[in-house]
């Protein structure tokens, strides 16, 4: 697996999602902990890059991160020296956007069954992010702020230390209150496969 971070020493970070998910009492995310512990800790020198969404609320964020001064300091590190994008996934007519992504490893070709791609999302205050759903399965790890969360017909309010499963093509949304949200997102799997929303299931869009 090759990192593909600017970000530089993901040690403490990836440590925190290795602790995190081994002690989720979820199959799923026991078994990732073993294999996130297989990810070099050692990102490209690349250099950061911001957009909209991280000026105008990663500093926010951060603030509302709470966790051991280790991972802490992981997540503040990786999130600062990431190399974020503001995404729409292409598609404004299903979803304006309203968030930002970025990738922090990601497994080279030939990509298998357990292969991963990590990073993380920034998503501003106050944003819907609608049903959508695609082929590769997905962690998520919450680190700061407040959601209420969709996962197929099941509904929930999520907050920080929460982790939450999306098996592959499950249909999953959020909703931000009032303070942006900020989480660790790891994708298992199919990483080139389908991206879809639910409200147009047979179009294709780009998948950042």
């Amino acid at each position: 697996m090759n990192d593909q971070s600017s970000s530089g020493d993901l040690t403490d970070f990836l440590a925190g999602l290795v602790d995190l998910s081994a002690k989720s009492p979820t199959v799923a995310f026991q078994e990732l902990a073993s294999q996130i512990k297989a990810v070099p800790a050692r990102g490209d020198e690349a250099a950061p890059a911001s957009c909209s969404t991280t000026s105008r609320c990663l500093a926010q964020a951060l603030s509302g991160v709470q966790a051991d001064e280790s991972f802490t300091h992981g997540i503040a590190a990786a999130a600062r020296g990431a190399s974020w994008g503001e995404a729409s996934r292409g598609v404004p007519q299903f979803f304006a956007g309203g968030y930002a992504y970025a990738i922090l490893a990601s497994e080279q070709p030939p990509v298998t069954s357990d292969s991963l791609r990590i990073g993380l999302l920034l998503q501003q205050s106050e944003i819907s992010y609608p049903e959508h759903a695609h082929d590769a399965e997905e962690f998520y790890f919450i680190l700061s702020g407040k959601a209420k969360w969709q996962v197929d017909e099941t509904s929930f309010d999520v907050s920080a230390g929460d982790l939450i499963h999306h098996p592959p093509a499950a249909i999953h949304a959020m909703q931000t209150t009032e303070h942006p949200l900020l989480a660790a997102w790891v994708w298992r799997g199919d990483q080139d496969g389908r991206f879809w929303y639910e409200s147009a299931p047979d179009i294709d869009c780009p998948r950042s």
